[in-house]
């Protein structure tokens, strides 16, 4: 019998989770400390984080643009450097921008440099952002503010311009929701977030978030690059249906699948999907948990991954993953 795990593969409060495979090691990082600062895990399987190797590697000051709200960090290696992005605040939501760090050596767990805003062109409230890389190298930062935005990068750590907004919500299930006296209602305005870069064979996708991540109705859309030029909104063809939605009823609902990653099997020959979700079986307040699941291909070699798999459900090992692994990290 074929070795198996189920999820959630981390079952704690990890809100936005961002995991990257580089030699040997995932590294692993999310919303864990909005209030204090970064961590960064480290193991060396994909669906097994109980003895990864844990650090905070960045602890927010005690006021300041970027003492608070630290929410959705990304750990990048771009051009033989590690980058960590994040969006943070004051502690009003309004204020939040874009900042980056930069690891002082090839260990995305040790210690870091302050490199300021990623994006000081676009001085207003914006959250998730991205990097975009393109099969020939260049960079592009990809953001929320009120719809998709995308700007250029001059460098690893700087978006240039004032950008340019690529996507707008136009279908049903990209409505926002508003909480009103403790009720969620659909709102007729739209919310979609969290950009994220899937490559394969030559062809660029984005994925999306879009409804609201507390509620059981937030959902993953896909974008393909189909032009030469991401700056030209004509260049995305959105899919019209939802790429993951949540299961809502039953013994398999997942609710809130959304604000994912993706990642490689430890051999390279499989994508996988990492998103957070919520067990609406769980108790009051439920943790977005860390949930991972294959991506496979049609013939035309365009990304599937079916529903959110069902709580307890036994899903193969990612390929080539050490069953007895030792932890990795500090």
């Amino acid at each position: 019998m074929l070795p198996t795990f189920t999820n959630p593969v981390i079952n704690v409060e990890a809100g936005d989770p961002w995991i990257v495979r580089h030699g040997a090691l995932y590294y692993f990082t999310a919303t864990l400390e909005p209030d204090r600062g970064i961590w960064v895990w480290s193991s060396p399987r994909l669906s097994d984080w109980s003895k990864a190797g844990r650090r905070r590697v960045w602890t927010a000051p005690s006021s300041g643009p970027a003492s608070d709200q630290i929410w959705a960090p990304e750990l990048h290696r771009l051009q033989n450097r590690w980058y960590l992005y994040f969006t943070a605040s004051d502690g009003v939501d309004a204020n939040h921008r874009h900042y980056v760090l930069r690891a002082k050596t090839d260990d995305p767990m040790g210690d870091y440099e302050w490199l300021g805003l990623v994006h000081p062109d676009h001085d207003r409230y914006a959250i998730d952002g991205s990097v975009l890389e393109l099969p020939d190298g260049r960079l592009f930062w990809m953001y929320c503010d009120h719809g998709l935005w995308i700007a250029p990068m001059s460098s690893p750590a700087r978006a240039e311009g004032p950008g340019v907004r690529f996507l707008e919500g136009r279908e049903e299930w990209e409505r926002a929701w508003h909480q009103t006296e403790g009720v969620w209602s659909r709102h007729e305005s739209y919310w979609i977030e969290a950009p994220q870069m899937l490559r394969h064979a030559g062809r660029v996708w984005v994925s999306y978030s879009a409804g609201h991540t507390y509620t059981p109705h937030y959902y993953l859309g896909l974008l393909e690059l189909v032009g030469t030029d991401p700056l030209d909104p004509a260049s995305w063809r959105r899919r019209a249906n939802p790429w993951l939605a949540p299961t809502l009823e039953g013994e398999e609902a997942v609710h809130a699948c959304g604000h994912n990653s993706f990642t490689t099997s430890p051999d390279g020959t499989e994508h996988w999907l990492v998103y957070h979700a919520v067990d609406p079986r769980a108790p009051e307040p439920r943790p977005r948990t860390v949930r991972i699941q294959p991506i496979g291909w049609t013939d035309e070699g365009e990304p599937v991954v079916g529903p959110p798999a069902a709580p307890g459900q036994r899903l193969p090992l990612p390929a080539g993953e050490p069953q007895d692994a030792d932890p990795a990290g500090p």
